[in-house]
C-alpha cells in the first residue's frame, strides 16, 4: 500500500491561495444557496449533489445534480467553473454562456431557472444550466428536439430505416465528460411509409469540441468492410449514420452489449467463478476476445488518424506534470522519476512498425452481448505503435485488480492480471502473426505511460482513491520494468 501522502491537491495551500472558493464549490450544502441565488430556480432547490471535479490550473470545473421541491420534482444537471479572478469570470459569462443562453431561451428542460446562466460573485464560479456549455457550444442546438427530429429524419436510411418517417424523438444525456465530449442518446419513434406500423429506434450521438468526431464515417465504414471479409475475426461495429459539422455531432446505431471485463474480473478477486452472464463468454475467453479485436485493428491496413509515437505521448506526459509539481511537488517528482525510466526503456526496446490504432483500447470501449463482442467509440484513432493499445489495455486491466482487492488483504488481484496480461499479449500475438518475444518489452513502456497518464488524470480530477491505486499499480510494474533488459 502507498503512502497517501502529498496525493490529494485539495491539502496544497498554493491551490487553496489560487482557487480559495473550490472546498466550498465541492460541499453540496454550502453551495445551495449560493446556487439558488445565481439561478433564481421556480421551485426551491432541495438538493445539491457535487459531482465530477476536474482541476485545470488556474481554473476548475465542478458539476452538480439539482433535485428541486416542485410537483413533480425535477433535476437538472448544472456545471460551475471557477476561476483565479472576477475580470476572468465576467469575461467568461459574457462572452461564452450569454448567447448560449438566449439561443436556449424558451427549452423545455430548461424551465425550472429563470435563467440557465449565472455567477457566484464570492467564489468567482460562472454556472451553467445544461444544455449550456461554454466548452461545448454546439450542444445547446443537438439536444434540441425539434432540430434533431429534421436530422435524424434524414439518417434514418443509413440505419437501414429506408420508408420510415420520423414522428417525434427524446434526446436524453448517456455520458458527460467533464470537457469537451458529451454522448446523447436520441429515441426516435417513425411510422412505416406503407403500413403505418410504428418503430422506435435508439441512436447515439457523440459531440466533440475538437471536431474528431469527423473521421467517425470513414473509419467505421472502413472497419466494417474489413469484416464482411472472409476469414476475419467477427465482431461489432456501429454504423456511422453521418457526422454534422455545425453541430459537431456523430450519429451511430446502437449495437447489443456492455463491457463486462472489469466486472468479471472483480467477481473472480472477491470469489466468484468469472464467468459470463447467462452462458456468455468467461474473464479468459473476453480477455482474448480483446486481444483479437486489437490484432484486427492493427493488421488492417486502415491509414486513417492522427500520428501518435512515443515521444508525442512523453511530452504530453511532461506538460501535465508541470501542474503537478506546482501544487503537488511529492507526486510531481516521482511522476517525473517514472517517465524518465519509461524514457529510457522505450530507447532501449526499439519501437514497433506503425499503424491503425484504437488510441484509447481499454475493456470500457468493448462491449460484450452473450458470446459475441463488439468495439466502440472511435474518437482516438490514429496512426502508432501496436503497443500504444496493447498498455493501455494492460493498465486499465491492472488498476481495476487492484481497485477490486480487498484494501488490507493480499489477495488474488496482481497475480491474475498478469496472468490474464500474459495471456491477452499471447492470443494478439498468434491473431496478429507477430513476433511474441518482441511484444512484452514494448507493450511494458507503454502500460507505464497509460499508468502515469491514468494519474494525472485522477489527481486532476480529485479522485484520490482512484489515483491511489494507480499509484500502488506503478510501485507494483516500475521495478519490474527497471529490470528489464
Amino acid at each position: 500500500m502507498t503512502t497517501t501522502a502529498g496525493l490529494d491537491p485539495l491539502q496544497s495551500p498554493l491551490l487553496a491561495a489560487e482557487l480559495p472558493g473550490l472546498r466550498t464549490a465541492l460541499d453540496g450544502e454550502a453551495i445551495l444557496g449560493h446556487v439558488q441565488a445565481a439561478l433564481r430556480p421556480r421551485h426551491a432547490i432541495a438538493r445539491s449533489t457535487p459531482g465530477q471535479a476536474t482541476y485545470l490550473g488556474g481554473a476548475a470545473v465542478v458539476r452538480y445534480r439539482l433535485e428541486s421541491e416542485g410537483d413533480p420534482p425535477s433535476a437538472a444537471l448544472v456545471t460551475g467553473r471557477l476561476f483565479a479572478d472576477r475580470d476572468a469570470c465576467a469575461r467568461y459569462v459574457e462572452e461564452r454562456l450569454a448567447p448560449l443562453a438566449e439561443a436556449a431561451r424558451g427549452r423545455e428542460e430548461l424551465d425550472l431557472f429563470a435563467t440557465p446562466v449565472g455567477v457566484v460573485e464570492p467564489l468567482c464560479m460562472a454556472l451553467q444550466v445544461f444544455p449550456v456549455d461554454g466548452e461545448l457550444p454546439t450542444l445547446v442546438e443537438a439536444t434540441d428536439r425539434r432540430r434533431m427530429l429534421g436530422v435524424l429524419g434524414q439518417a434514418l436510411p443509413a440505419a437501414g430505416g429506408d420508408g420510415l418517417v420520423a414522428e417525434d424523438c427524446r434526446v436524453e444525456l448517456g455520458h458527460y465528460g467533464r470537457q469537451h465530449r458529451c454522448v446523447l442518446r436520441y429515441h426516435v419513434d417513425t411510422r412505416a411509409a406503407g403500413d403505418g406500423a410504428r418503430q422506435r429506434l435508439l441512436v447515439y450521438g457523440k459531440v466533440a469540441g475538437d471536431g474528431r468526431g469527423a473521421l467517425a464515417l470513414p473509419v467505421t465504414g472502413a472497419l466494417r468492410q474489413l469484416l464482411a471479409q472472409d476469414g476475419r475475426w467477427e465482431f461489432g461495429v456501429p454504423r456511422c449514420l453521418g457526422y454534422l459539422p455545425d453541430l459537431q455531432l456523430a450519429l451511430f446505431e446502437a449495437i447489443p452489449g456492455v463491457p463486462q471485463v472489469a466486472q468479471l474480473l472483480k467477481a473472480r478477486i472477491q470469489g466468484g467463478a468469472g464467468g459470463g452472464p447467462g452462458g456468455g463468454l468467461t474473464l479468459e475467453e473476453s480477455v482474448e476476445a480483446c486481444a483479437r479485436i486489437a490484432a484486427t485493428l492493427h493488421t488492417s491496413g486502415i491509414g486513417l488518424g492522427r500520428s501518435r509515437a512515443f515521444g508525442d505521448e512523453a511530452a504530453a506526459l511532461r506538460s501535465g506534470f508541470s501542474l503537478v509539481r506546482r501544487v503537488s511537488p511529492g507526486l510531481g517528482e516521482r511522476l517525473d522519476a517514472w517517465l524518465d525510466l519509461a524514457e529510457e526503456r522505450a530507447g532501449a526496446s526499439g519501437a514497433l512498425a506503425a499503424g491503425f490504432a484504437h488510441g484509447d483500447f481499454s475493456y470500457t470501449q468493448l462491449i460484450f452481448d452473450g458470446r459475441h463482442s463488439g468495439l466502440v467509440d472511435f474518437d482516438t484513432v490514429c496512426q502508432a505503435e501496436p503497443a500504444l493499445d496493447l498498455g493501455q489495455f494492460l493498465a486499465y486491466l491492472a488498476v481495476a485488480a487492484r481497485k477490486a482487492k480487498a484494501p488490507d488483504g493480499p489477495g488474488p488481484g496482481t497475480s491474475l492480471a498478469g496472468r490474464l496480461g500474459a495471456r491477452f499479449l499471447d492470443a494478439y500475438a498468434e491473431a496478429a502473426g507477430a513476433a511474441r518475444a518482441e511484444l512484452p518489452h514494448r507493450a511494458a513502456v507503454y502500460e507505464l505511460v497509460s499508468l502515469l497518464r491514468l494519474a494525472f488524470h485522477s489527481w486532476q480530477k480529485l479522485k484520490r482513491s482512484r489515483l491511489e491505486h494507480v499509484v500502488d499499480v506503478l510501485d507494483e510494474r516500475v521495478p519490474e520494468l527497471a529490470t528489464r533488459r
